[in-house]
């Protein structure tokens, strides 16, 4: 109910949210574990529809635990990531600019002008 198929994406059901995903999920995020189960809990047997809506407007919190949690398991499905165009995490190097960003606002402008100061220690004498 919360991610229906749609666009050539396939279901929060049929990307397996509920199953790898979800442990996947619970792995990344213990302390969502236990709120996670009780709000399963109470909700086992309810129509999805009507639960959800019941979610939106009684606990606020509840429904975006859910919303997190199945969101989270849905957006690990390796399809899905292809899908939708988005690799994954990944390492990306930093590559230094010319000048750095933290130079290009002037807040370093001082400092820099002022050249370096310390006091040598008694070893580097």
């Amino acid at each position: 109910m919360l991610i229906p198929a749609g666009d050539g994406l396939p279901s929060a059901s049929q990307a397996a949210a509920a199953n790898q995903g979800l442990d996947e999920v619970l792995g990344s995020l213990p302390e969502t574990e236990v709120p996670s189960a009780a709000l399963l809990d109470q909700l086992r047997g309810a129509d999805p529809a009507e639960a959800i809506a019941t979610l939106q407007t009684d606990d606020p919190a509840g429904f975006d635990l859910l919303c997190t949690v199945v969101a989270g398991a849905y957006f690990l499905n390796p399809e899905v990531r292809k899908a939708i165009g988005y690799p994954g995490q990944q390492a990306v190097p930093i590559v230094p600019e010319e000048p750095p960003d933290y130079e290009q606002d002037g807040l370093l402008a001082s400092v820099i002008a002022r050249g370096p100061i310390y006091r040598p220690t008694p070893m580097s004498s």
